[in-house]
């Protein structure tokens, strides 16, 4: 996955609610070209930026790893970032 299609991804499911892969609930958006995410239980936008985002997309194209622990060290947004991409395999 590129990170052009990770935004399209955001696009194509923003402000619906997704589950994670913990059960928590969050929806997706962006700002200025980088990836934000929303928990439905506080409603605050968080995000890591780009370089987060694509160093999750590089580790995730080479191990596919659906674990956030396994991405803890790029991006504190992982549970996010899977949530979306399994979102996105289920919907289609």
């Amino acid at each position: 996955m590129t990170y052009a299609e990770l935004m399209e991804l955001i696009e194509r499911y923003r402000s619906q609610p997704i589950e994670t892969v913990r059960g928590t609930y969050f929806t997706a958006s962006s700002y200025m070209g980088s990836p934000v995410f929303t928990p439905v239980s506080t409603g605050l936008g968080r995000s890591d930026g780009r370089k987060a985002a694509e160093r999750f997309l590089e580790r995730f194209n080479v191990t596919g790893s659906l674990r956030p622990g396994d991405y803890s060290d790029v991006t504190r947004n992982a549970s996010y970032l899977i949530g979306l991409i399994l979102h996105d395999r289920r919907s289609r």
